[in-house]
């Protein structure tokens, strides 16, 4: 289709919408053996076609015109493709990365809640009485045992298990009432 001007631009039209009737179902087939999308082969013919518009002044056919479609509809299909594999491998890449950082953002919530919430421990503790809050933070800080508190208190070993029992009474009380996050 070399520029002349005995073609007007309607002869061109009438010739491209003729080529597209007669090669459509040749491309398609041919394309869908890589493509296998029907959408993406109608806009790969679509994009040969367009290619052969905007070049239709330029285009020399030195082969036949089935093989220059078919050509064009191959190098199409291998860019799509080409460009569906890196689609593919972003959004991999970017789903790996969304869930890396939730990860993250999940144990930084965590850690802010146990902190809190050690906070808000130490807090009800050191509310306790004097010898309450003494036994118990050998107990649950020190990791002393019920007889070893005893002697080092020189109280008996009732009288630890009781106390432990108040601050533990305590703490789940104050506890409650806090909020559910």
């Amino acid at each position: 289709m070399k520029n002349s001007s005995s073609y007007k631009e309607n002869d061109v039209i009438a010739v491209l919408e003729s080529m597209f009737k007669t090669f459509y179902p040749a491309l398609a087939a041919y394309c869908n053996k890589y493509v296998r999308n029907q959408e993406a082969v109608r806009d790969i013919i679509q994009d040969v076609f367009l290619k052969v518009w905007e070049n239709r002044h330029t285009i020399d056919f030195t082969t036949s015109l089935h093989s220059y479609l078919l050509k064009l509809a191959h190098n199409h299909c291998m860019n799509y493709l080409q460009r569906l594999k890196t689609e593919q491998k972003f959004l991999q890449n970017t789903e790996l990365q969304l869930l890396e950082m939730e990860a993250q953002y999940d144990d930084m919530f965590d850690q802010l809640v146990a902190d809190a919430l050690a906070e808000r421990i130490d807090q009800i503790v050191d509310s306790f009485p004097e010898n309450c809050r003494i036994i118990f933070r050998k107990s649950r800080y020190d990791g002393m045992s019920h007889r070893e508190i005893a002697q080092d208190l020189n109280i008996s070993v009732r009288t630890v298990e009781t106390q432990i029992y108040r601050a533990l009474k305590i703490l789940k009380k104050t506890l409650n009432k806090l909020p559910l996050l």
